[in-house]
C-alpha cells in the first residue's frame, strides 16, 4: 500500500485530495497524529535521519526525569469539585475513577505524559448516568495509535469506531508538546549524545610519541616504547626521549568538551520541557536554591512546572459538559504540599487564640476527632 493510500484512508479523503493534504503545510496547532502513524509504519525519518519519537526523547535523563516529575506527582493527587472556594455537595463520580479498569493514578499519569510529549489527547466517555454526566468508570483514555482524524485534524475515529463530538473530552497540551516543539533540540541532543557515546568509547590519548627518526618501528618496537614510557611514568613520574622521539602532550581530550556540551544541552532540555533547574538536577553556575521545608519545594514545583498542565486538565473538566454550571474541577494539592505536623498544629493554635476557627474546623482537618484544649482523656 503506498503513502497516499495511507493518507486517504486516514484522513477519509480520496487519494489525490489526500495527497495533497499530506504535502501541504498544516498550521501550527493543527494535529499531526496522522503524519505520525505514517512515520512509523513506514520508518519514515526526518532530513538528518533521525527518528524523533517518544522512546527516542525518553532515552535523555532530563527529559526521562520531567516527565517522571509530571506524570506521577500528578498521579498522587486526586480531582475534587468545589463550588466557589469550598467544596461542592456533592463529588462527581467520574472524577473518582474514570477508567473502569484502572485506578484514578493511572488515568491522570499517562493522560499528563500525553500532554507532555503530543498538542493533545481524548478521554472518551462510553457509558453515562442516569442525569447524563459521565458514569463512575464510564471513561477511557483513547491511544493516539487508536485514533483517526480529519482532514482538520478533527478527532472523528476511536478504536476503529465513529465517536460522537459530545462523548470526546478533549484536553489541549500548554503548547505543541516535546516532540512537536522541540523536534529540532531533541536531534541535536541525540547527536551530541551520541557523539559523546563514541567519544568515551574511543578516548584520546594524553601524549602522543612521534618517531623523527629515519628508522620506521616495527609494531612490536612501538609496543615496547609505550610499555617503557608508561612504566617509567608510573615508577619515576617522568620519562625519557632521545632525539628521535618527540613527546607532544594532547590539547583538552574531545571528551571533555562534549562533557562541556552535554551540560549545556541537559540545560537547553530543562528549559524545553518547562522544567526548573533544581527539578532537573542540572547545575546552573552563580544558582543556589535551597528549601526550608518540603511544602515549600511542592510549591515551587506546582509554581513552575506542574500547574502548565494541571490548568490544562482542570480547566477542561470544569466545563458544562463534565460538572455542573457554578461547579469547578481542581486538583487537591495536599500530597505535595501539606505542612508537618509540628507546623500544622502551630497554626491551628493561632486560629483557637485569635478566635478565627474552632474545633470542628480542625478535625475536619485532620481527618479525625482531635482533643479539645484543656481536657484530659477519659480513664
Amino acid at each position: 500500500m503506498g503513502i497516499g493510500n495511507v493518507v486517504a484512508k486516514l484522513t477519509g479523503l480520496d487519494r489525490a485530495s489526500a495527497v495533497a493534504e499530506f504535502l501541504a503545510s498544516p498550521p501550527e496547532w493543527a494535529d499531526s497524529s496522522h503524519l505520525d502513524l505514517v512515520s512509523s509504519l513506514y520508518g519514515l525519518a526526518d532530513s538528518s535521519g533521525i527518528q524523533v519519537n517518544r522512546r527516542t526523547a525518553m532515552s535523555f535523563p532530563v527529559i526521562a526525569k520531567g516527565r517522571r516529575l509530571l506524570a506521577t506527582n500528578l498521579g498522587r493527587m486526586t480531582l475534587v469539585n468545589r463550588k466557589g472556594r469550598a467544596n461542592a455537595p456533592l463529588q462527581m463520580a467520574y472524577l473518582q475513577q474514570p477508567e473502569e479498569h484502572r485506578p484514578l493514578a493511572a488515568t491522570l499519569t499517562w493522560t499528563a505524559d500525553a500532554l507532555y510529549f503530543y498538542p493533545r489527547t481524548w478521554w472518551i466517555v462510553q457509558r453515562r448516568d442516569a442525569a447524563g454526566w459521565p458514569a463512575r468508570g464510564g471513561v477511557k483514555l483513547l491511544d493516539r495509535k487508536d485514533a483517526q482524524f480529519d482532514a482538520k485534524g478533527n478527532l472523528t475515529h476511536a478504536w476503529g469506531k465513529p465517536v460522537e463530538p459530545r462523548d470526546i473530552i478533549q484536553f489541549d497540551a500548554p503548547d505543541g508538546g516535546l516532540l512537536h516543539d522541540g523536534q529540532w533540540l531533541l536531534r541535536r541532543a541525540y547527536v551530541l549524545y551520541r557523539a559523546a557515546s563514541l567519544a568515551e568509547e574511543n578516548p584520546v590519548p594524553g601524549i602522543e610519541l612521534h618517531n623523527n627518526g629515519n628508522d620506521k618501528l616495527s609494531p612490536t618496537q612501538i609496543v615496547s616504547l609505550l610499555e617503557n614510557w608508561m612504566e617509567a611514568r608510573r615508577r619515576y613520574g617522568v620519562a625519557y626521549t632521545d632525539k628521535s622521539i618527540a613527546a607532544t602532550p594532547m590539547k583538552a581530550p574531545l571528551e571533555n568538551l562534549l562533557i562541556e556540551g552535554r551540560k549545556a544541552m541537559d540545560l537547553d532540555l530543562a528549559r524545553q520541557a518547562g522544567l526548573p533547574a533544581w527539578a532537573a538536577d542540572v547545575p546552573v553556575d552563580g544558582s543556589s536554591i535551597t528549601y526550608n521545608s518540603r511544602e515549600s519545594r511542592g510549591w515551587e514545583l506546582i509554581d513552575l512546572f506542574l500547574s502548565t498542565y494541571m490548568t490544562a486538565i482542570t480547566s477542561r473538566l470544569s466545563m458544562n459538559d463534565t460538572t455542573p454550571i457554578g461547579w469547578t474541577t481542581e486538583f487537591n494539592t495536599d500530597e505535595l504540599t501539606r505542612a508537618g505536623m509540628k507546623a500544622r498544629f502551630d497554626a491551628y493554635k493561632v486560629g483557637i487564640d485569635g478566635g478565627f476557627i474552632d474545633q470542628a474546623w480542625i478535625d475536619a482537618q485532620e481527618g479525625e476527632p482531635m482533643k479539645l484544649a484543656g481536657t484530659e482523656n477519659a480513664a
